[in-house]
């Protein structure tokens, strides 16, 4: 297993803001009510509409693909629920409309919903507006977001070559509606709400490869609302006693966030900054886009910072928010920084006081500036003394909204490479198992882990004796998927209790239970070579080395 399928963040939005179209105006003048005391006027020329659309959360200025909001149907109904207006969005009237004084709702789609169907999300709003008689009521924006269900099906890598894909399949039923998702389906089904709160039914048909037995499973989710992706996966599970069986699980997503760009409400057509406009943050020599290693020896003898990090901004408009985020994954770093100020200061408004942020080497006079520095080696001496990873968020926006962020991430202490520690023993010495005695191991990795082999070395535990346990001399506990269960059975974690975790706790790797497998073979030696590769190519090769007297 090289890729593992994983759940993409989703979040939403986009914005469309289009130019208005004044060819074939309607006029929606209501006829007969010559003295129109009791008429009021709804204007829709600066309505905005934006859409929360199923896409990846991009922050863009240029238009997203996908949905165009100028084709929505806009439908204006009175209270008692009589049709007065209908038109494109793209089409809708620059001119006010006039309506008899009442309440009115404003109701917008992307298109008419299915039961069931691929690939067929719609997005729709509501908007109630009271209309008061010789006044005029003004609609700036309407947000669409997604009024359907969607649900799709995946499966985890390490059952995927288990199934025979003929005869593999997922059936979700909501009410009278259903979908049959095959085993290849990659596609996203909508499906459409019959209340606030609905139950999904699942039926799981699969067969292992090379057998005959189909084994259904059938299971629900409930509570599922409108605008939720519901993420099936199909799984592994493991049991304490070597088993498997195989397992689904959802996941929820809501699409509950609206993203908005800059807008012209007059013109109704996107701004789209020049890049070369965009604040610029700097530092001489290094590249943000690398973690700075602060080492012992970039301190003199009186424990001073010999060199800088001087954090350059300029901008071409003067600056609107210059604001420093601070995170670390050293609690302690966090508890001592709070000590001393906020964790998230907006420079041209500060909370802290001038002399606590000049301490800090932040400025105290960027508000509507073009230029500032952060002469952050005034931290140093804070960073040094505590070991972990440090960042600084910096964003920057000016007076005309454009906008950089940029991050410092200052490392100390921390040793990126994987570590093996054999718990209650010294891993580099060869131990004299007793038994009572324990193999426990902890593995630590910074940058996540890409593959975990293991080697037996041993005389007497020969190819048949470990093929009796399902195993063989060699494997990976990410990739050897035929040999999973027996591994987890022997107190061994595989898949994804392994890919790209940044730690394997004693409590996940304890494999006290093999010494007695190895304590029945007589006296010898038994080595487990055990390496750990992370997702850089770094590799630690650690010997848990045992003898049986």
């Amino acid at each position: 297993m090289k890729s593992v399928v994983r759940i993409m963040s989703i979040a939403l939005a986009s914005l469309f803001v289009l130019a208005s179209c004044n060819k074939d105006k309607v006029d929606y003048a209501q006829q007969g009510n010559e003295t129109k005391e009791n008429i009021g006027y709804l204007s829709l020329a600066k309505m905005e509409a934006s859409v929360m659309e199923d896409t990846e959360n991009i922050e863009s200025s240029t238009r997203a693909e996908g949905v165009d909001v100028n084709d929505f149907d806009v439908v204006i109904t009175s209270k008692a629920g009589a049709e007065v207006a209908s038109f494109k969005y793209g089409e809708r009237p620059t001119d006010a409309i006039e309506l008899e004084a009442g309440v009115y709702t404003i109701a917008m789609s992307s298109a008419s919903m299915e039961a069931a169907a691929w690939e067929a999300p719609v997005y729709s709003a509501k908007k109630e507006v009271i209309i008061n008689r010789k006044e005029t009521t003004t609609v700036n924006d309407i947000v669409c977001k997604l009024s359907n269900i969607k649900v799709s099906v995946a499966y985890s890598a390490d059952i995927k070559d288990q199934l025979d894909p003929e005869y593999t399949k997922m059936t979700v039923e909501l009410g009278a509606s259903t979908l049959e998702y095959a085993f290849t389906e990659e596609r996203a089904g909508y499906f459409e709400p019959i209340a606030e709160e609905n139950t999904l039914k699942l039926t799981f048909n699969c067969r292992y490869v090379g057998e005959t037995k189909d084994i259904t499973m059938t299971n629900e989710i409930k509570g599922v609302k409108a605008a939720q992706w519901r993420k099936i996966n199909v799984v592994v599970q493991h049991a304490a006693d070597g088993t498997a069986t195989i397992g689904i699980v959802c996941d929820t997503w809501t699409y509950d966030e609206e993203v908005v760009f800059d807008s012209s409400a007059m013109l109704m057509e996107e701004i789209i900054p020049d890049d070369t406009d965009a604040p610029v943050i700097v530092w001489e020599g290094h590249d943000l886009d690398e973690a700075f290693e602060l080492t012992d020896d970039m301190f003199d003898a009186d424990d001073n910072f010999k060199s800088n990090i001087n954090l350059d901004i300029t901008t071409k408009n003067p600056m609107q928010s210059l604001i420093v985020k601070v995170s670390s994954d050293n609690a302690e770093f966090v508890a001592a920084y709070t000590e001393i100020m906020s964790l998230e200061e907006d420079l041209c408004a500060p909370k802290a006081s001038s002399t606590i942020l000049k301490m800090m080497g932040y400025p105290t006079d960027v508000k509507g500036a073009t230029t500032a520095r952060l002469k952050l080696a005034a931290q140093t001496n804070l960073l040094k003394a505590y070991e972990g990873t440090h960042s600084y968020e910096i964003t920057v926006v000016d007076n005309i909204g454009a906008r950089t962020t940029k991050t410092l991430t200052v490392k100390y202490g921390q040793n990126i490479m994987p570590q093996i520690q054999w718990v209650g023993y010294d891993i580099d010495k060869r131990q004299v198992m007793g038994a009572n005695d324990t193999c426990m191991i902890r593995i630590t990795a910074p940058l996540a882990i890409e593959d975990f082999e293991i080697e037996i070395v041993s005389l007497t535990l020969n190819a048949q004796e470990l093929e009796a346990v399902g195993l063989a001399s060699k494997f990976s506990l990410v990739n050897s998927t035929e040999m999973f269960t027996a591994l987890s059975g022997l107190g061994f974690p595989v898949g994804d209790a392994v890919y790209h975790q940044t730690l394997i706790s004693e409590d996940q790797l304890n494999i006290t239970g093999f010494l007695g497998i190895l304590s029945m073979l007589g006296a010898g030696d038994h080595d487990f070579v055990m390496t750990v590769t992370d997702t850089e190519g770094n590799t630690t090769t650690k010997t848990v080395m045992m003898r049986f007297e």
